[in-house]
């Protein structure tokens, strides 16, 4: 009972802290199970909590590219764990909290990859900026689908699985990775009496395929993975397909809106909304329209903004000029 008065008496005379100090949150894990062909899936995330006063505790939800969107639906708790109120505020969900046990969120999560071609799609992942809140985070994300996994880490820990027709990453620690996920290709069996069977060592199986297969896997899968970082690593050195940006009214609407803004720059999510265009389009018409030389992507803290470069200055005039005549 005195417990409860003196939460109450914190609540009126408004003195709740933001919990600091020693990191209030013991095990903070996010899974997401994620259909990469609709760039849509729901994520849980669980919060190891242990407060002796009433504080408010800041669960950040920006761990993505700057595209992904994580939209809270639901909460419940566990143990001895009081919430006295939860709501999602710019990239993180901030809750009341008190006591010892397990706060776990359900977010509706979208736009977390980038496609990269048909069938290939990247992902970016930062735990760093979660250290002072937690003594341990992990990721765990499952694809839906049979992907290979490629992936650049530092500082982090990961691991791939595969089962039935999902595919399983887990990433562990404080840390950055960059990760391409390649689909699987289905190749018709070919006879034994026309082809020998060989077979690749995997970390998790044994693959049995046949020499053709696998030739033509390994073309298809290291020529998928080497545009990936060829793009990722030297912007503008691969050159996918020409923009017609002259005709494609997607293209014209982004140069346009650079253009009127006075090529101050703007954020990705700026361009989506002026445009009207999805995330994930502005997101493919920007990678090409930087690999023709059109604008430029220059990193401001932990925003991407975009700018016409003098090039695209040069089709921002005559996408002016057109309209007015």
């Amino acid at each position: 009972m005195l417990a409860v008065l003196a939460l109450l008496i914190t609540i009126l005379t408004g003195t709740i802290p933001i919990a600091s100090g020693a990191s209030p949150i013991s095990d903070l894990s996010y899974y997401a199970v994620y259909d990469p062909r609709t760039n849509c899936g729901v994520m849980e995330i669980r919060a190891r909590i242990n407060l002796e006063d009433l504080a408010y505790i800041e669960i950040p939800l920006n761990l993505f590219s700057e595209e992904a969107q994580l939209n809270l639906v639901n909460y419940t708790s566990s143990g001895d764990l009081l919430v006295l109120g939860v709501e999602e505020n710019e990239k993180r969900v901030v809750a009341l909290v008190y006591g010892t046990g397990e706060l776990e969120l359900l977010l509706y999560a979208c736009d977390l990859l980038e496609e990269l071609g048909v069938g290939a799609y990247s992902l970016e992942v930062s735990t760093e900026g979660l250290s002072s809140i937690a003594l341990n985070v992990s990721v765990v994300l499952v694809f839906v689908g049979n992907y290979s996994v490629y992936v650049e880490a530092v500082k982090l820990e990961w691991s791939e699985s595969k089962l039935d027709n999902f595919t399983l990453i887990s990433f562990k620690g404080f840390g950055l990775a960059r990760a391409a996920l390649i689909s699987s290709i289905e190749l018709e069996e070919i006879s034994p009496e026309t082809s020998p069977e060989i077979s690749l060592e995997h970390p998790q199986r044994e693959v049995q395929w046949s020499v053709v297969g696998v030739v033509v896997g390994f073309i298809v899968v290291i020529g998928a993975v080497a545009a990936y970082f060829l793009v990722t690593r030297r912007r503008g050195g691969l050159v996918v397909e020409r923009v017609d940006y002259l005709s494609d009214s997607g293209y014209r609407a982004i140069i346009r809106v650079l253009g009127d803004s006075g090529n101050k720059g703007l954020l990705q999510s700026e361009i989506v909304s002026k445009t009207g265009l999805s995330k994930s389009s502005v997101s493919r018409k920007l990678r090409r329209l930087e690999e023709e030389g059109l604008v430029t992507i220059k990193r401001s803290g932990k925003y991407n903004y975009v700018y016409l470069t003098e090039k695209g200055l040069k089709a921002y005039k005559k996408i002016v000029e057109e309209a007015a005549s």
